[in-house]
């Protein structure tokens, strides 16, 4: 791979972290680039960024915590003969066949990253 190529292919993802190395293949492809998808990981890696998987968001936002604390207070004084009569619900998310939501993200090492730029 040429450096060009591979100032093209950090340019890329810098710009777009969440883009796979299929998505990274068709991308340098569509500037007379052939490369294979292991060629463009082992690039980056040399390069310090590496595939991970990003992070969760947190399950409680703070709207949610504020509707749950009105819903709180609203109904302080209810009688327990009240709640026995509520439907409670569970809304879990199942999937049969894997897990299809998982995503992963090109980042950068900082250590590796600061060491050669900063």
């Amino acid at each position: 791979m040429t450096p060009r190529a591979q100032r093209r292919l950090i340019n890329e993802v810098k710009k777009q972290s969440r883009m796979t190395a299929k998505d990274l293949k068709a991308s340098l492809e569509l500037a007379n680039i052939s490369v294979h998808e292991s060629t463009i990981r082992k690039t980056l890696n040399k390069q310090g960024i590496y595939g991970r998987t990003p992070r969760r968001k947190p399950l409680l936002t703070k709207k949610n915590i504020a509707a749950r604390l009105k819903l709180a207070k609203e109904h302080i004084d209810t009688p327990q003969r009240y709640w026995q009569n509520v439907l409670w619900t569970d809304e879990t998310k199942t999937e049969l066949f894997g897990n299809t939501t998982q995503h992963n993200i090109w980042r950068f090492n900082y250590f590796f990253h600061c060491h050669f730029e900063c």
